[in-house]
C-alpha cells in the first residue's frame, strides 16, 4: 500500500480501486462462509443491498471525469464512505462481537497512505466513533425493529438478549472497553506510523528525482561539451585556409573595404576557437575563487568590448561585503550567453540597448539584465533553460547551458516578459559557513 505515495493521481486511483476490490472479495467471502455456517445476521437482504452500494461505488471510483483534479477530496470521501458501510455491515452482523470489526482499521490505514496528516487523523477519528456507536448499538436484533427486510431469527435474538443481559456485568463490560482502548490505540498507531512513513517515502522519491533531473542535466552538458569540442576542432583548419587565402587575394580598391571587413570576422572566429580550447583547457585545473561583484562588472566589460554595436545601462550596487564564488568561469560562461541572447532579441526588433543591475545584498547576488525584445511565449518561457532546443534565433541552448550553470552554483534563473521586452534574472545565495 506505501508505494501508492510515489504514484501519479491516475495511478493512485487505479490502485486504491484495486485495493477495495479485494476488500470487497473479502467481505463477500466472509457473507458466503456466514451464510454456509448459518451465522446469525439481522437481515441478508440489507447486507447484500450495502455490499452491492460498496461494489458500485468501486465502479464508479475510475468512471469519474478529471477525477486527479481532485484526488485527495475523492479519497477522503472514499474513507468516510467505506467507514460507514462497513459500520452498517456490523450492526447487522453482531457488532462489535463480530471478528470482522477490525476492517475499520482498513479505510484508517488507505487514509494514512493518501491523504495528509491531519486528514488521516480526521479519519481515524471517526472510525473511532463509528466503533464506539456500534458498542453503543450492539446488535441491532436485539433492539425493537419490525419490517420485513429485518428477519430475526430465533437463535439470533436469543444470543442477543444473553449478550444485551451480559453487558450489565462488570467483567463483560470491562472486556468491552479494553477492546475499545486497543481499537483506539491500533488506529492511533496506524495512523502515526504509516503517515510518517508515507511523509518520507515521498520526501526520498522528490530527492530522487531531482538527482535524476541533474543527472540527465549533466549527461546533456557532458554532450554538448564533446560537439562543442569536435566543433572548435573541425573549424580551425578551414578557418585558418580562410585567412591565408584572404591575405593573399589582389582586389582593387572598390573591394578593399569588403576584404577588410572578411579578415576581421575572420580573426574573431580564430579569437573565439582559441578562446574555447583556453576554457576548456581551464577547466582541468582547480579554478581560483573570485569576488562574485568584481566577477561580474569585469564579465559585462568583456562583453560590451565585443558587442560595441550594443548600448548598456549599467547599474552595481553593493549593499554588503562581497563574497567569493568557488566556480567563477560557470557564471562568467552563464552571464555572456544570457547576454548575447538577450541583445540578440533586441537587435530583433531594433532595440541595441540592454539594461544591466547587479545588486549585492547580505543574502545573495541578484543580476537582473532587461531586454527590449519580443519577449517569450507561454510555453517557451516554461520550456526555455531547461532542456536544449534548437530555434531559428540560436536560443535553447545557450540558455539550457546558462541554467545548468547557475544551478550548479546553487542559484537559479527567473525569466518574465515585461510590458516591452523580457526580464531575466540571476540569483546566486551567499555562501553559509557552518
Amino acid at each position: 500500500m506505501l508505494s501508492l505515495t510515489v504514484l501519479e493521481p491516475q495511478h493512485q486511483l487505479r490502485q486504491l480501486a484495486r485495493f477495495r476490490w479485494g476488500v470487497i472479495g473479502f467481505i463477500a467471502l466472509a457473507m458466503l462462509a456466514a451464510w454456509l455456517l448459518h451465522y446469525p445476521v439481522s437481515s441478508w437482504p440489507l447486507l447484500g443491498l450495502l455490499l452491492v452500494l460498496f461494489a458500485a461505488s468501486n465502479v464508479l471510483l475510475p468512471l469519474l471525469p478529471n477525477a486527479s483534479q481532485y484526488s485527495m477530496r475523492l479519497y477522503a470521501l472514499y474513507a468516510l464512505a467505506d467507514i460507514v458501510l462497513l459500520c452498517c455491515m456490523l450492526v447487522l452482523s453482531g457488532g462489535v462481537s463480530n471478528g470482522l470489526v477490525a476492517l475499520l482499521l482498513l479505510p484508517v490505514a488507505m487514509a494514512s497512505v493518501l491523504l495528509p496528516g491531519r486528514l488521516c487523523y480526521l479519519v481515524a477519528l471517526i472510525a473511532v466513533l463509528a466503533y464506539s456507536l456500534l458498542m453503543q448499538l450492539g446488535d441491532i436484533s436485539a433492539l425493537p425493529i419490525a419490517g420485513g427486510w429485518l428477519e430475526l431469527q430465533p437463535e439470533h435474538a436469543a444470543g442477543a438478549a444473553h449478550a444485551h443481559h451480559g453487558a450489565g456485568h462488570g467483567s463483560f463490560d470491562q472486556h468491552l472497553l479494553q477492546m475499545w482502548w486497543a481499537f483506539a490505540l491500533s488506529a492511533a498507531l496506524i495512523s502515526w506510523f504509516i503517515s510518517a512513513q508515507a511523509r518520507q517515502i515521498r520526501k526520498q522519491a522528490r530527492v530522487l528525482n531531482q538527482l535524476q533531473q541533474q543527472q540527465l542535466r549533466q549527461e546533456q552538458m557532458l554532450a554538448l561539451a564533446t560537439f562543442a569540442a569536435n566543433a572548435a576542432h573541425d573549424l580551425a583548419t578551414p578557418i585558418q585556409t580562410m585567412a591565408l587565402i584572404a591575405d593573399e587575394l589582389e582586389v582593387d580598391a572598390a573591394q578593399s573595404d569588403q576584404l577588410q571587413d572578411l579578415q576581421q570576422q575572420l580573426q574573431r572566429c580564430q579569437h573565439l576557437v582559441q578562446q574555447l580550447r583556453q576554457d576548456a583547457g581551464s577547466l582541468r585545473q582547480p579554478q581560483q575563487a573570485e569576488p562574485v561583484l568584481k566577477l561580474t562588472e569585469q564579465t559585462v566589460q568583456r562583453w560590451l568590448a565585443s558587442r560595441p554595436d550594443i548600448e548598456a545601462d549599467c547599474q552595481f550596487d553593493s549593499q554588503a561585503a562581497d563574497f567569493l564564488l568557488s566556480e567563477p568561469q560557470s557564471l562568467a560562461a552563464a552571464l555572456l550567453n544570457i547576454l548575447d541572447n538577450a541583445a540578440d532579441a533586441g537587435l530583433a526588433r531594433q532595440q541595441p540597448k540592454l539594461s544591466i543591475s547587479c545588486q549585492l545584498n547580505a543574502q545573495d547576488c541578484s543580476i537582473r539584465i532587461r531586454d527590449y525584445g519580443e519577449g517569450f511565449s507561454e510555453q517557451r518561457l516554461q520550456e526555455l533553460g531547461h532542456l536544449p532546443q534548437l530555434s531559428s534565433q540560436g536560443l535553447g541552448i545557450g540558455q539550457f547551458l546558462a541554467n545548468a550553470s547557475i544551478e550548479r552554483l546553487g542559484g537559479k534563473v527567473v525569466r518574465s516578459n515585461l510590458a516591452d521586452g523580457a526580464l531575466t534574472c540571476i540569483e546566486l545565495p551567499r555562501p553559509r559557513h557552518d
